[in-house]
């Protein structure tokens, strides 16, 4: 990002500014995977793919993928990447985890076809489902929150008000004390859980908090436990197409 008209945007001189300038602070002349962060409106498709796939062939990088694509963006990637004979995206760092499941309606089956491994960013919901906050009570201290406990997409206030949230921080609080770990634990264990889930995006201020984290790797949930957190934090959906009446219809046509 910068003041320049080219500074930003996925355009093939931005990217391939942005490329070199990346390797040239990191001291290295590869980089193993190289993320778009965001859909770009104004630079062809075509043209930001073929610069992917110029960079994989040059060993600048290794593989290639997205963050914060739409199911339909990540899919029309895909396709064109396939149709020009070009390398295809591998990866998809999408928001999610047990307070944020929008995502499973069209970005998880979207991944899914493609075969692309998905690496969820906010996997605590920016500490909520580590057990940091308490039911009313304004956070202070070392948090993101402590500023302004009304702003941001973890916001206190909002959140707070939410009967939902309350009810997936208790679930995960009693999974955890059943299995004697933390709820940051159980909630990363969870996530790992689910379909398309490679690997998550851990933020820790301590070794102590890493260490912990890291751990989840270790923890399997029981069937009743996945299926316990799975149905207090389903997602808030209309009826259809995403909630029961879509999943009926979806059911019968592949039954007829």
């Amino acid at each position: 990002m910068g003041a320049g008209a080219n500074d930003r945007g996925t355009s093939r001189r931005h990217l391939r500014t942005a490329l070199d300038d990346s390797l040239r602070r990191l001291g290295t002349d590869h980089i193993d995977l190289y993320q778009l962060h965001a859909w770009d409106a104004l630079t062809p498709l075509e043209e930001s793919l073929r610069f992917l796939d110029d960079a994989i062939r040059s060993g600048k990088i290794g593989y290639y993928g997205f963050s914060n694509f739409l199911g339909w963006q990540l899919t029309k990637a895909v396709h064109v990447a396939r149709a020009l004979g070009l390398a295809a995206p591998v990866t998809l760092q999408p928001q999610y985890s047990l307070l944020v499941r929008e995502i499973e309606s069209e970005i998880v089956p979207a991944a899914l076809d493609a075969g692309m491994g998905l690496l969820p960013w906010s996997p605590l919901g920016g500490g909520w489902l580590s057990g940091k906050y308490q039911r009313d009570t304004d956070p202070t201290g070392a948090t993101r929150l402590g500023e302004d406990p009304d702003r941001g997409m973890e916001a206190f206030g909002p959140r707070n008000a939410q009967e939902r949230t309350w009810q997936i921080v208790d679930a995960v609080a009693e999974t955890a004390t059943e299995l004697g770990v933390n709820s940051a634990q159980v909630s990363l264990a969870w996530l790992e859980a689910q379909p398309a889930v490679t690997s998550v995006i851990l933020g820790a201020r301590t070794v102590d908090q890493l260490a912990q984290n890291l751990a989840a790797s270790d923890l399997e949930l029981s069937a009743e436990q996945l299926g316990r957190l799975t149905t207090v934090s389903a997602p808030v959906v209309s009826d259809y197409p995403y909630g029961p009446a879509g999943v009926e219809q979806r059911f019968r046509a592949v039954s007829d």
